[in-house]
């Protein structure tokens, strides 16, 4: 895909014109493109598209910014995109606002005290960051290192930007691609996910959360967990090839079954003997959740 064509692309799933304007080598690449959205005649910057040089071996890096994300109407559509260019995610921030301030903080600080943000026997490490003393600027909790991975901040971003009496806290999480692999399930399943991070982060949200592991303890799910997203992502393009080219359905199965276990199945439920109505309701079960 062209650069030209990838900006057009992208324009076509936010459902607003996409523009690039060149930029300069970034990251090790020697090439770069900001992208910006447009909106009537205003325009925004959305992150941007680098390329180029040899030791980059023809890879490409895409980054939205939270503007950027928020012009994103469909990422089904967008993950389905990534996947088939054999895309990876190196990075994935999930965000909650609490507008009205129904989580503060100083309430953040509690929790990490009393081990709310602790995984295992050993806590993350945590830091401040702010206007502590008088609370007007805005103050941080960070929990955890971005360079292990994952990092938890909260923050009062009302006051970040400049308003004294506001209540708005943000708590968000950014993943990295360090010993863990995001999968693109998070760019649609952002609740489990964001959840999934922290036993008080899936409190919160009254939310079961969904943890990425590490390398060390490497992702099971289940067959149930797979034909949701299957149907969810693939569904209507089976529909299409059923509706518009009369594909028989043993064909069809047969021309795209990949005879053995997706790796991230907890092979021993297969081995179980599960039956075809449990997956369809444990599907179902997840979709009523």
């Amino acid at each position: 895909m062209t650069e030209a064509g990838l900006v057009s692309l992208l324009g076509r799933m936010l459902g607003r014109p996409v523009s690039g304007e060149e930029g300069k080598g970034l990251l090790g690449f020697t090439r770069s493109v900001k992208l910006y959205a447009h909106h009537g005649a205003t325009r925004s910057a959305m992150g941007f598209l680098a390329f180029g040089g040899e030791s980059q071996n023809g890879r490409w890096m895409l980054s939205l910014s939270g503007t950027g994300c928020g012009f994103v109407k469909d990422w089904e559509g967008v993950s389905e995109l990534l996947q088939s260019l054999d895309a990876k995610i190196t990075r994935l921030d999930l965000a909650v606002d609490f507008l009205e301030g129904e989580h503060t903080v100083e309430e953040a600080v509690s929790l990490y005290e009393f081990g709310g943000f602790s995984l295992g026997k050993n806590s993350p490490s945590s830091r401040i960051d702010g206007d502590w003393l008088n609370g007007v600027a805005g103050r941080t909790l960070y929990v955890g290192k971005a360079q292990n991975g994952k990092m938890l901040r909260v923050y009062e971003k009302g006051r970040q930007l400049g308003d004294p009496d506001s209540e708005w806290v943000r708590f968000e999480v950014q993943l990295g691609s360090r010993d863990r692999v995001i999968p693109f399930e998070a760019m649609t399943d952002r609740d489990e996910f964001f959840a999934g991070c922290y036993p008080a982060l899936a409190a919160m949200l009254e939310q079961e959360g969904i943890a990425i592991p590490t390398m060390q303890a490497k992702a099971r799910t289940t067959l149930a967990h797979l034909w949701h997203h299957l149907k969810r992502c693939y569904g209507k393009t089976i529909d299409a090839l059923v509706t518009h080219t009369s594909a028989p359905y043993a064909e069809l199965i047969e021309e795209v079954r990949v005879i053995g276990l997706p790796a991230r199945l907890d092979h021993s439920s297969a081995a179980a003997g599960v039956e075809w109505a449990d997956v369809l309701a444990q599907a179902k079960r997840k979709v009523q959740s």
